[in-house]
């Protein structure tokens, strides 16, 4: 089995910059609000298209 030995005695808080994001646009909001909106309905729609067409085949 390895052994790997790392020095922490130095701070690397001084080499670490914290990066933020910028925030979204109200585009960028809509467009994944519509995207997400079309998925969930499509998870929702699918099992009952499913069904409806297995019972057209059984009949």
């Amino acid at each position: 089995m390895a052994v790997r030995s790392f020095d922490l005695s130095e701070s690397q808080g001084v080499r670490l910059t914290i990066v933020e994001a910028a925030p979204k646009r109200r585009q960028d909001v809509r467009r994944s609000r519509h995207q997400w909106l079309f998925i969930g309905s499509l998870a929702l729609a699918t099992p009952f298209i499913i069904a409806v067409i297995a019972v057209g085949v059984v009949r």
